[in-house]
């Protein structure tokens, strides 16, 4: 397996592409470690890469896609940092859906992906507060589903108890990030 070593982190992504084509991919099917690209097409909106794998020893063909991987550091509420994790993502929105498990089974990766992706733009900030991943995971929910939504927002304490005389939905407590939230949708 050929591999590159690079020193310098500010190659442009088209050079990435062109080499990673080259980056020999072991067959899914027969695990042989030759496999070549048939074809490859980059999503013009996202930093994805779409490709065609055929096994040089067995000849099944496999698609793979490829993203950056997420660097980012995120700060939770007592002041621990710990990386990005999307697998924790995907299953804190599948408890959000109780009501609809079918939903869960099929939908939490998806919007997790989307989640990933809208904080990928965010690649100014080196860290980010778990509170803020959790109002943009609300967000995208709200736009999704508004049970899902609603009981996201009660696990990740998003909800301000209001005592007031007037009745209506719950209020948000969000408020810290609302220029920055809002652009995000």
């Amino acid at each position: 397996m050929r591999r590159f070593l690079f020193l310098h982190s500010t190659f442009p992504l088209d050079f990435f592409i062109v080499v990673c084509q080259y980056i020999d991919m072991i067959c899914i099917k027969c695990f042989h470690e030759k496999t070549h690209v048939t074809n490859s097409r980059q999503n013009k909106k996202y930093p994805i890469t779409w490709r065609r794998h055929i096994c040089d020893q067995c000849g099944y063909s496999f698609t793979t896609y490829e993203k950056p991987a997420i660097s980012l550091v995120v700060t939770s509420q007592d002041g621990k940092k710990n990386n990005f994790s999307i697998g924790k993502l995907i299953l804190s929105i599948a408890r959000s859906f109780n009501h609809n498990e079918k939903l869960a089974g099929s939908y939490s990766h998806d919007l997790a992906n989307t989640i990933q992706d809208k904080l990928i733009h965010l690649h100014n900030k080196p860290a980010i507060s778990s509170q803020h991943i959790a109002e943009i995971t609300h967000s995208t929910l709200q736009n999704f589903d508004q049970i899902a939504a609603l009981q996201y927002a009660a696990q990740h304490d998003l909800i301000t108890p209001q005592r007031k005389k007037r009745r209506g939905r719950p209020s948000f407590s969000y408020s810290e990030h609302d220029s920055d939230h809002s652009s995000l949708q």
